[in-house]
């Protein structure tokens, strides 16, 4: 029994060496441009035009017209526990925009727009939450909530779908 586990381990011993010496040699050898192109499949696709139909009727293509989202939207804040904090600020791309005159502020943003709320004039924790978003929007969230305490949170920026 111990010469056969003996003759196991020597085996896999030389298998580990081998592929490992076979490993450097091939990295070796892939410094050479023409070998690597013979060796790599990744390098013979790069550069080459994968070919396929971008529209498949033709007939509906051309008869309908193209449809781009909006990179326009409205997104709806409202507060948790207060129904005005009129020092808490919405900046968009870091200029101020709206603050919370009342319970609910909506504002008007861009896809690529990075919100943020100020909130570094009250000691005390402020809830947010996003009550609506433009049906074009992918992000933020509609019913996700932030809480801010004396800082700026960010809520992200704006992505259209």
């Amino acid at each position: 029994m111990k010469r056969l586990i003996d003759k196991t381990e020597r085996f896999l011993i030389r298998t580990v060496v081998l592929g490992m010496v076979l490993l450097v040699v091939v990295q070796g050898i892939m410094i050479n441009e023409p070998a690597r192109l013979y060796l790599s499949w990744a390098e013979r696709m790069e550069g080459e035009i994968i070919e396929y139909p971008a529209i498949t009727n033709q007939e509906t293509a051309e008869n309908e017209p193209i449809a781009l989202p909006s990179p326009q939207g409205v997104l709806t804040f409202s507060l948790q526990q207060y129904s005005a904090l009129p020092q808490a600020k919405i900046l968009i791309n870091n200029r101020e925009g709206e603050s919370f005159e009342g319970r609910e502020v909506e504002i008007p943003v861009m896809g690529g727009d990075i919100i943020e709320i100020d909130c570094r004039a009250y000691n005390f924790p402020v809830e947010f939450v996003i009550e609506s978003v433009s049906e074009n929007m992918a992000w933020p969230e509609r019913g996700k909530t932030y809480t801010a305490n004396q800082s700026i949170v960010m809520i992200g920026k704006i992505i259209v779908k």
